[in-house]
């Protein structure tokens, strides 16, 4: 036998597919600073303790997160992600009389977003 009459199975079996880039995760696609990727949390922050300072910061990180939009539905659903870690993290104490309290990064972040979305909406 020589080396041109073997069968080689090879020759029998079709191509393997293209391998697929591996898609990057939202952690990978935006780097923004609140976001925790070995935690898989997309709400990771430390309050101050000063309000006005959390505020800032959450106004900061709102126009961060603003433009970080790429346009894709991907992007889109960040809020979401978001907002349902905003609520896992929970709120920073309560209040004298019994409220919860909610740290001021939040409201900065949230007020911020909300002020854009009147923005857009009025033009």
């Amino acid at each position: 036998m020589t080396a041109n009459n073997v069968v080689r199975i090879k020759d029998y079996l079709p191509p393997p597919p293209p391998r697929q880039k591996r898609q990057k995760s939202q952690y990978e696609l935006y780097r923004l600073p609140f976001f925790n990727a070995d935690a898989h949390c997309t709400w990771q922050v430390k309050p101050s303790g000063n309000y006005f300072d959390d505020c800032e910061t959450g106004r900061a990180y709102a126009i961060e997160f603003l433009r970080s939009c790429d346009g894709t539905v991907g992007w889109s659903s960040l809020l979401t992600e978001i907002v349902k870690d905003m609520i896992g993290a929970g709120p920073v104490g309560t209040w004298p009389d019994g409220g919860v309290r909610i740290n001021g990064i939040v409201v900065g972040f949230i007020g911020t977003i909300g002020n854009q979305l009147c923005m857009v909406a009025s033009h």
